[in-house]
């Protein structure tokens, strides 16, 4: 088969992840990359054998040998970058969070969908075997009925400029947040009930810390904690009537156990020896849509993307959190 050429704009640190896994995976290679910086794409080109570099997004998108892009760029830039992709009749894989709310990702879907082009969320957790097999375990009952999730994540996170700034859609929700948010509607689907939560601002007005509860129909809640002021133990514990699973590493988990009531482990899973980065099952998922002409992918499909994306809208609102390009949002969109 024919390698699948892969554009990617934006060359920072996800992108550099993102170029060293195509260049491990088998029919795939990093073809392109875009960055506003000619020196920076040559930079980002040499260290990962990358052949075609571009000054601007818009040379790598109009390049026709390019049949994915990859948005690798900040938050604030996801949407108009992804547009310019669909818009030039390109498909395309957006980092998370797929942008920095859910008016503009509602038009990119319909765009996609419209023009019959694929356009998908990079939340690798919903693409990552380990979850598979952890809601297979789910499904078939091995700790009976689920009813609550417990999980923290969160890193040193404030030296990173395109956290820091509003303008850049930055804050730990959409950063850190949309990962258990993804896990427990993973789980429990995406309409709670209700949401409750706090959140502790930084002096620049994007939220550095949070605390959400999410509550479901059959007395079943999810609690999380989130930060960008340090690294937690970043684990989860889902818990049923007849044991729980506790899993290490939430955002890429390097372990599940399931224990029965009596506190005894009875499986355990480790993240498969040939991943490369997790990164992989994201582009095999999304190309697998692109041949059959789909313009999403059952494991992260647009409704999930947007039913999230209101939840963050509907977070920020709640704490006062505001980025500039807000003011452009009716506040009705916001639910």
């Amino acid at each position: 088969m024919i390698d699948f050429k892969v554009g990617i704009i934006g060359a920072g640190k996800i992108a550099g992840i993102v170029a060293d896994t195509l260049n491990q995976l088998p029919q795939f290679v990093p073809y392109a990359i875009g960055s506003r910086d000619i020196d920076k794409a040559n930079e980002f080109g040499d260290k990962y054998n990358i052949e075609k570099r571009y000054g601007s997004y818009e040379e790598l998108i109009n390049d026709p040998e390019v049949e994915l892009v990859y948005v690798a760029t900040p938050h604030s830039e996801h949407y108009a970058n992804a547009k310019m992709c669909l818009e030039a009749g390109k498909h395309v894989l957006v980092e998370k969070a797929f942008s920095y709310d859910s008016v503009t990702t509602a038009e990119l879907i319909t765009m996609s969908e419209e023009k019959k082009l694929f356009c998908g969320e990079a939340m690798w957790i919903r693409f990552l075997p380990m979850y598979k097999m952890l809601m297979q375990q789910i499904e078939q009952g091995v700790i009976g009925r689920v009813t609550g999730i417990t999980c923290s994540l969160g890193y040193d996170l404030r030296t990173k400029e395109r956290i820091l700034k509003p303008e850049l859609a930055g804050g730990v929700l959409l950063d850190l947040g949309v990962y258990p948010l993804n896990l427990v509607s993973m789980i429990f689907g995406n309409e709670p009930m209700t949401i409750t939560s706090s959140c502790a601002k930084l002096e620049t007005g994007v939220d550095g810390q949070c605390t959400v509860q999410m509550n479901y129909k059959g007395a079943k809640c999810a609690t999380f904690f989130c930060t960008m002021m340090y690294k937690p133990d970043n684990n989860a514990i889902i818990y049923g009537d007849r044991g729980y699973i506790e899993i290490d590493n939430i955002n890429n988990p390097e372990t599940f156990r399931i224990y029965h009531g009596d506190h005894n482990m009875v499986f355990e899973a480790r993240k498969p020896e040939r991943q490369i980065s997790g990164y992989e099952y994201e582009f095999i998922a999304a190309r697998d849509a692109i041949i059959v002409g789909a313009s999403q992918c059952p494991d992260m499909m647009h409704e999930d993307t947007l039913k999230v994306m209101r939840m963050c809208d509907g977070l920020r609102r709640t704490w006062g959190v505001k980025f500039p390009m807000d003011a452009e949002i009716p506040a009705k969109t916001q639910e």
